[in-house]
């Protein structure tokens, strides 16, 4: 006979998502049990981020629920090591003890409760589920004509630490975002030769122009932050469209973030080495020429390199082992539900860490949901 583990809440996923959801809780007095399919919190911080990775926002909007503020001591813009081990003694501080190494293979909704069985044998019950797995929960990479047969190195950003294997070498980054833009940049310092693809417009800023949007967002209404801060942009970075970047015209940075989940690019150097031709920008990729290392560009042209780094991101993998993921996901395994509405389903399902809002977001949607679970209790 198999043995249920029940609770009131089980949350997948221990990440800053779950162990903040945890906390909030626990806090009500809501039992809840955090599943995790790898060996420690944070895994996507430790295991898969690279080396130079900084948090791009300020540490004020950087906190975890019932923490407090981060030390006078703490760099404004945490490192990837400032950032875990506030994690980690956020885990201390609040006895949070998620049980690792397991794989939720199966979720689904029955007779009023919620079952959820583990790749280890394990079955819990309970009658809230959170899922906190994340919408970054596994690489992308796109599909490119071709692909199979290059003759160099293919890496996805996951597996990248840093550039020091690939001095003297040529390199194609593909992907324009801030982890395109930044591994671009750790190439470069490390001596290789880089080339970003870009395929479309997006915005560059600074990590002080964000800094001062996030002010003014307190008091003034979007557009007219977007509006200062879009006007600082295009005058600072006004000779980027000679470079083959260009901004987006009908939406500022912040209104795009919000409307598209597009993270603008914020800039740590980058374009310095864009403008004296350290680093190269290139079009879209056409095809990779069969048994070779030669990409064919948009253009028509075509270049040899040694390596392919795919900065294309994540997906969300809950759609996978989610049997009723229609109940708050759609196909993507993103929210159904439009913000600020997005963190609820059906049938007591919730998701954190899915709002393209960072901790700040991850911090409101924890609270927010542990106060629905603690009314649907009392109800009852």
């Amino acid at each position: 006979m198999e043995t249920v583990h029940r609770t009131t809440v089980v949350i997948i996923g221990a990440g800053p998502a779950g162990l903040a959801t945890s906390v909030c809780l626990s806090k009500l007095a809501i039992a809840n049990t955090i599943l995790e399919k790898e060996n420690v919190t944070c895994s996507l911080w430790k295991h898969r981020a690279y080396d130079r990775l900084r948090l791009h926002l300020a540490k004020q909007y950087c906190n975890l629920p019932f923490a407090p503020p981060h030390a006078a001591s703490t760099p404004t813009f945490m490192s990837k090591d400032h950032f875990t081990a506030y994690v980690e003694s956020y885990v201390s501080r609040f006895q949070i003890e998620p049980r690792f190494d397991c794989l939720v293979t199966r979720a689904a909704h029955g007779m009023g409760k919620w079952r959820v069985e583990t790749a280890r044998g394990e079955v819990y019950e309970a009658e809230f589920l959170v899922v906190a797995a994340g919408e970054n929960g596994v690489p992308f990479v796109p599909e490119v004509d071709g692909m199979e047969g290059f003759g160099g190195v293919t890496l996805h950003s996951s597996g990248y630490r840093n550039g020091e294997e690939f001095k003297g070498k040529d390199v194609l980054v593909v992907g324009c975002g801030n982890s395109g833009m930044e591994i671009g940049l750790d190439l470069c310092n490390h001596g290789a030769r880089a080339s970003i693809v870009v395929r479309g417009p997006f915005h560059v800023v600074t990590r002080g122009m964000v800094h001062l949007g996030m002010q003014m967002l307190k008091y003034v209404k979007m557009k007219y932050v977007d509006s200062i801060v879009a006007s600082m942009a295009s005058f600072y970075y006004r000779d980027l469209p000679k470079y083959g970047i260009h901004r987006p015209a009908l939406q500022g940075p912040f209104t795009h973030k919000s409307t598209t989940g597009k993270t603008p690019v914020i800039d740590v150097g980058t374009v310095d080495r864009i403008r004296s031709g350290q680093i190269q920008v290139v079009p879209g990729i056409e095809r990779v020429l069969k048994g070779t290392n030669e990409v064919e560009f948009a253009d028509g042209t075509t270049r040899r390199f040694h390596a392919i780094l795919f900065a294309t991101g994540y997906r969300s993998s809950a759609n996978s082992w989610l049997e009723d993921f229609s109940y708050i996901f759609n196909g993507e395994g993103m929210p159904k539900n439009e913000m600020p509405n997005h963190w609820k389903g059906e049938h007591g399902i919730y998701c954190v860490g899915y709002s393209m809002m960072g901790i700040n977001g991850i911090s409101k949607d924890a609270a927010a949901i542990s106060e629905d679970i603690i009314s649907q209790i009392m109800k009852n």
